[in-house]
């Protein structure tokens, strides 16, 4: 039996628990949210239990809302969380837990079209962004970090100047933390390295020593902000130019994609795509195995890019 006072105590302690146990910021707040919306709109509903047929309501409501399947998905997958936890609780009982858990999306199974761009796409989304502003220039070094490097866009977030270094002789990001709080060091190829040096000489003339990140946020007026820049900011200027001078939705995700594909087409080695991009399915595995990362021929580097 799973009552309406969904929200009260112990339930409300069962939910903290399973934010707060996820290491990733970015995670927590995706299962905060998902949570959320499925406390309000439980709370909205004439249902006084839990029950299957309220969690198929539930997956109808958030098709009519416009939500892809994947993301109905994702939000499913989280809230199934919440009742193995009220189960272990004894909150709800053991065939309630069963039918539950075995609730899946029903209808044609469609994903969003990965999208990658071409080498020529990218000289023209990097060559028709003019660094004429403090803004444009930031934007500018922030897209040529994802594309030549890799990096997702929380990681781009939480980046500090201090951060870049040299190793092995070369231009890197280096301890980027990751997924699951684990760290790596990625190369950084010239061609992004001078968009990046364009920045932090912008960044000097500023004068802005508020916050160590390397990228901040900037006011409508193009005075400096006091907070490092969003993901979510990140996500929108990534989709602005993209719909400006490529004529179509780019998205973070896209441009991390395309540093893989174009780097792996181009001939560096797929170990090491998978080491730079810190993919965790075979990146254990090759540290016990002692692969080193190669800095000489970084995967960025194969994507020539002139400025």
């Amino acid at each position: 039996m799973f009552e309406t006072k969904l929200v009260a105590s112990p339930v409300q302690k069962i939910v903290f628990a399973i934010v707060n146990q996820k290491q990733n910021e970015n995670t927590r707040q995706n299962y905060a949210s998902a949570l959320t919306q499925f406390f309000r709109w439980y709370q909205n509903t004439e249902y006084s239990e839990l029950s299957p047929e309220v969690i198929r309501e539930y997956i109808l409501y958030m098709k009519h809302s416009g939500y892809a399947r994947s993301t109905i998905a994702t939000k499913l997958s989280i809230t199934k969380q919440l009742f193995r936890e009220l189960w272990k609780s004894g909150v709800i009982d053991n065939d309630t837990y069963t039918n539950l858990k075995e609730i899946k999306i029903k209808g044609p199974r469609g994903q969003r079209v990965k999208t990658w761009l071409s080498h020529e796409e990218i000289q023209l989304f990097l060559r028709s962004i003019q660094n004429n502003n403090n803004r444009t220039i930031r934007d500018k070094a922030i897209l040529a970090t994802m594309l030549g490097s890799g990096l997702r866009r929380f990681e781009v977030s939480e980046l500090e100047c201090s951060q870049i270094g040299k190793v092995e002789g070369r231009w890197a990001f280096t301890d980027i933390k990751g997924k699951g709080e684990r760290y790596r060091t990625v190369a950084i190829p010239e061609w992004c390295m001078n968009l990046i040096k364009k920045w932090l000489e912008m960044r000097e003339e500023l004068a802005w020593n508020f916050t160590e990140r390397l990228f901040f946020s900037i006011r409508k007026n193009g005075t400096p902000g006091n907070t490092k820049i969003s993901p979510q900011a990140i996500r929108d200027l990534t989709r602005k130019y993209s719909n400006k001078y490529l004529g179509k939705p780019v998205l973070p995700h896209d441009l991390r994609r395309t540093y893989a594909q174009l780097s792996y087409r181009a001939g560096a080695p797929l170990r090491q795509i998978q080491i730079s991009l810190g993919h965790s399915s075979i990146r254990t595995t090759e540290i016990y195995l002692g692969l080193d990362q190669d800095f000489i021929k970084a995967p960025g580097d194969y994507i020539k890019i002139k400025i």
